[in-house]
């Protein structure tokens, strides 16, 4: 079954580098080799997609929680400002747990989805 509704979950490059970093949780989403987003009616994993050259997307939330519990790195969305008293910038704080160091570059995004995806994005590519 494909899905259109793809905002609370990780890009497919994000996806990918989940993959490559050790996430294989059970997920009922994933993208199918021609980059297109399908909804599955049971669970599958990274293992059992990779055969087929399939790579699971769990929501944005799934990925935060496993380089929590994982990883040691801890992803805090911060409200940042509110735009013309209707719309709310997101900064995103990083921290890593193992290091006690915090990282926040001033990332503001319209999107809270955006933001989280872009710092999962950042901490698979930069502190794992």
């Amino acid at each position: 079954m494909y899905c259109m509704i793809t905002e609370d979950y990780v890009s497919l490059e994000t996806a990918e580098l989940l993959k490559e970093k050790g996430f294989n949780e059970a997920t009922y989403t994933y993208y199918l080799s021609d980059g297109s987003f399908y909804l599955s009616p049971m669970a599958v994993d990274n293992k059992n997609l990779y055969a087929h050259g399939h790579v699971s997307a769990p929501t944005l939330q799934m990925a935060v929680k496993w380089l929590m519990e994982n990883k040691g790195i801890a992803i805090i969305p911060i409200l940042s400002s509110i735009l013309d008293n209707e719309k709310f910038l997101w900064d995103i704080k990083i921290v890593v747990a193992k290091t006690g160091e915090s990282y926040s570059q001033g990332w503001i995004y319209e999107k809270q989805e955006e933001a989280f995806n872009i710092a999962i994005k950042y901490c698979l590519e930069s502190l794992i």
